[in-house]
Formats: structure tokens, sequence, C-alpha cells
């Protein structure tokens, strides 16, 4: 999954409030100016369908479901970047990866424009440990791309309610027992 350009470099789709403009892009804009993030692609898509999912209510944030092509699931937007291993392990830190939040996994991808190709890649996906549960309670509807209107919602960490002091305890209850 090393990119063409760096085959030290891993292929990374980004859907959610990592995206240019949205909550958590300065995540990435330091390791770009430092040259261990770059833009692939500003326009890619999941080349199977999956549901992408915002939740749970009171800390809303976008996960992809490792569910492909389960009903109700949709062709996925976002963007493309390669990321070297500093930065990726930074990223996987960020995504709660050791915690069981999200978990890196592979993936397909077609980029739009002139050029388009389709990819392998790696995106972070809701951990199997609730994304069925997650997708239940979604009403197994999903969204085809994480809206400026919808990261209008996102909350972030040092705003949460007090007795959510982590993504984890939000999540606890999407958990299978």
């Amino acid at each position: 999954m090393a990119t063409d350009e760096h085959p030290t470099t891993i292929a990374i789709f980004v859907y959610g409030t990592l995206k240019t403009g949205f909550p958590n892009y300065h995540v990435l804009s330091d390791f770009i100016t430092a040259g261990d993030i770059s833009l692939l692609s500003p326009s890619a898509t999941t080349a199977t369908p999956y549901p992408l999912v915002v939740g749970p209510p009171a800390v809303p944030v976008p996960f992809l479901l490792p569910l492909p092509s389960a009903a109700g699931s949709h062709l996925v937007s976002g963007e493309l970047v390669s990321v070297s291993p500093r930065a990726l392990s930074a990223l996987d830190s960020f995504e709660g990866v050791p915690h069981g939040h999200y978990e890196r996994r592979p993936v397909v991808v077609k980029t739009a424009g002139e050029g388009a190709k389709e990819l392998e890649a790696q995106a972070y996906f809701a951990h199997r440990s609730f994304a069925e549960e997650m997708w239940r309670r979604s009403g197994e509807k999903g969204f085809a791309e994480y809206t400026r209107d919808m990261a209008l919602h996102y909350v972030k960490p040092q705003d949460r309610p007090h007795h959510i002091t982590t993504l984890a305890q939000s999540l606890k209850h999407f958990k299978r027992q």
C-alpha cells in the first residue's frame, strides 16, 4: 500500500473530520508542512459501498463501518493522502486505534478527475466491537459524504460534556457484551 511516488508512505483515505477545512484538519497540517503528509487526490470515493454514520449522539463523530455493501450503504467520498510512517503513528494515536475506537483497514478507492484511477489505500473504520450495533442504531441508513453541515455538530474533546471524558465512554453502549 505504499504510494508510487514514495515507497515508504501509505495511502490513507480520509472521509470525516480530517478532510481539508474540517474540524480536525489541523492534525494533518503540521505534518503537511513537515513533508510527512501530502495530498494525492482531493476527491476520491470508495470503490465498494460502505456505511458512513455519525454518532454517538453525545459526541457526533463520523465512522466508516467495516460492513462492505451493507444495504443502505453508499460509495463514500473523501480525500486521499500519502502518509509517512511517523505521521501514520500519530494518526493511529489520534484516531484511538490503541484504545479500540477505530481500526485501520484496507480499502480500495477511486480517484476523480483527469488521470482517475483505482488504488489500494487504508482508512480508519469503526472498531468491529461496536460497528454492527452502531449500524443497527443508526437505522441502517448511511451517508455518502460527511458534510460541512454535519461537521457543525462535531464536538471537540475539550468541549464534550464533563461526564464524557473520552470517546470510549460514549461508545461503550454500542459494544457487544
